[in-house]
């Protein structure tokens, strides 16, 4: 299981690895803590803007069960973003296919069958590699 100092180096690490080595940071005093894990605010700033020095955030939640990273290309609220995934995993669990207690799926629905992966991609939710 993840601590959230784990969990956040995971985080930025996943990020680091798709956004060509930009600088990310956790914004600490956003992060909402759950059973499941966290729900983090990644800040970038953005070098394309009229106004340098803005930042632009990010909500991702990180499972501290299964060491997923799980974004989302919808913009939620934070309590929306957590719901949605909360509501997904508490069926996926209800199912009986516990996925968050395995670390080889590579998506967090996938074996829960179709609809339940469709739901997640139809809600923009995606895992971050």
């Amino acid at each position: 299981m993840l601590t959230r100092e784990e969990a956040q180096q995971l985080l930025l690490k996943r990020l680091k690895d798709r956004q060509d080595a930009r600088d990310h940071f956790v914004e600490e005093r956003c992060t909402v803590e759950r059973a499941f894990g966290w729900l983090f605010f990644v800040a970038l700033v953005e070098p394309d803007t009229v106004q340098p020095g803005v930042l632009s955030y990010r909500s991702i939640i990180v499972n501290k069960h299964s060491n997923q990273v799980i974004g989302s290309s919808t913009e939620y609220t934070p309590e929306r973003f957590i719901d949605i995934y909360e509501r997904l995993l508490a069926k996926s669990q209800a199912e009986g296919q516990n996925w968050c207690l395995t670390m080889s799926l590579p998506f967090p629905w996938k074996r829960s069958g179709r609809q339940l992966a469709t739901k997640a991609k139809e809600m923009g939710l995606y895992e971050l590699k």
